[in-house]
């Protein structure tokens, strides 16, 4: 299914059908921001554990595309198309992600809070069924790839600043 036609169903109660991962980042939100907008930055954080990343298209702004293939350490690759709704700098992100087959589809939201001198970095998926959400738990390891992949954020942004 494109991205761009995602439909996450009723968002009145969503618990169910939602992953929420959050990590809290020892650096300025301008600099986290700038690991999600840049493709050279995501490139080298996306993604859970042993993961690389090649970006065909980035159209960081609201009604842009981000069309990318995760390859994972098994040789598998896995391609993703994101469709961005709404971009506020430097504090949120909501986009439609889904895959070229159709079995993965869900809205998302990225908030950078500032905590003091660090960030706090909320991702929340929601998909359209239980049952799809399932789906990427026991076939894709999302709850356990969304905190590695904010493992190396975290990483990342240590440093760009360090540097």
């Amino acid at each position: 299914m494109d991205a761009r036609r995602a439909d996450p169903g009723s968002v009145a109660d969503t618990k169910d059908r939602e992953i929420v991962t959050t990590r809290v980042i020892d650096a300025p939100r301008e600099l986290v921001w700038k690991a999600f907008a840049d493709p050279k930055a995501l490139a080298q954080w996306y993604g859970p554990k042993g993961f690389t990343l090649t970006t065909k298209v980035f159209e960081f702004m609201e009604g842009g595309d981000w069309t990318f293939v995760m390859h994972g350490p098994d040789g598998r690759n896995y391609p993703n198309n994101v469709h961005f709704i709404e971009i506020v700098e430097p504090e949120r992100i909501v986009h439609n992600h889904g895959d070229d087959e159709g079995k993965i589809n869900f809205l998302a939201e990225t908030t950078l809070d500032e905590v003091g001198n660090k960030t706090r970095v909320t991702l929340r998926s929601v998909f359209q069924t239980k049952e799809a959400l399932e789906f990427v738990v026991q076939e894709h390891g999302a709850v356990e790839g969304a905190q590695q992949t904010l493992g190396r954020l975290d990483e990342l942004v240590k440093q760009m600043r360090d540097r």
